[in-house]
This record gives structure tokens, sequence and C-alpha cells, in this order.
């Protein structure tokens, strides 16, 4: 029977503890919830709710659950749509929701603070053909022929439930 000494049962204990201390910062690390959108990948991204790639950089939106997942969507209404008929129904909790700025396709913005405008001159991917801007937009930038409709988030929740 082999006897371990004072200094060796403490080493061993130093290096369980030095052990468990890096497998516990790993774990944190590794499950860093993110606050901001992910870029789309267009031509690669699949919309959670209608299952049709992503492809055009000016529509888009995206869930942030408060675990961290991401769900990706083609347009604004495909996310609210999920929002309304899925989630509330799996009882999952929301972070954030983003929308993709229809006058700077690179940036997202909160879906919750951002205006809609609706218009026939808009000809989004699943047709409620509501655009998503920054408050405080011109809206003028887009040369419409009339004046659009304009929604703010509860507009734009009451428009996919009647759609």
């Amino acid at each position: 029977m082999q006897t371990y000494s004072k200094t060796s049962r403490k080493s061993y204990k130093l290096i369980t503890v030095l052990i468990i201390f890096i497998w516990s910062v790993l774990l944190f690390a590794s499950c860093s919830h993110p606050d901001k959108p992910e870029p789309v990948q267009l031509g690669v991204d699949v919309c959670a709710n209608c299952k049709m790639t992503i492809v055009d950089p000016k529509w888009g939106a995206e869930i942030i659950t408060d675990k961290g997942k991401v769900y990706k969507f083609d347009v604004v209404e495909c996310m609210l749509s999920y929002y309304i008929y899925e989630m509330h129904k799996n009882r999952n909790k929301v972070s954030s929701f983003w929308t993709i700025n229809y006058l700077n396709p690179g940036e997202f913005i909160e879906a919750e603070t951002a205006l809609y405008y609706r218009s026939p001159e808009f000809h989004s991917p699943m047709g409620l053909n509501a655009v998503s801007l920054k408050k405080g937009e011109d809206i003028s930038k887009l040369n419409l022929a009339k004046s659009p409709e304009k929604l703010e988030w509860e507009g734009m929740l009451k428009a996919v439930e009647m759609k």
C-alpha cells in the first residue's frame, strides 16, 4: 500500500481545485448570452417561421431569447407571427426583438422602438409590405408616390394578428 505525504495530498487538492476552477471559467465563457443580433448570412440563414432562405439585405429580423438562442427571420412579420403563434404557446421568454433598418440594410434596430411604414410600394417577402426605420429617419428618402401608413410596435403586432 502506497502512502502519500501531507505535501502530496495538498498538491492533489490544489490541482483538483485548479481543474474545477478552469472548467467553471470555460463553461461560463462558452455560455455567454448574446445581447445583440447576429449578422444575417444571406443565402444561408433560413427563416424560423416560413423556412424561406433569407436573401434580401433590406428585410430581416431576429429574436434573442432569455437563454441566448437567436431566431432569424426573412422579414419582420415572420418574426411577429412566430412570436405570437409559437413562442407564446411554448412560453419561451424573449430578451430582445431586432429588425433590419430598411434605409441602412447592414444595421439592426430594436424592433420595439422602430417605426414601421406600410405601403403597396414596398414588396416584402410575405406581403405585409412594412419597412422598419429608426425613429427620426426621413421617410421622404424613399420617394413614395403616396404617404405610407405609419405604425409603431403595437400596431405591427395587431397588423400581423389580423393578417
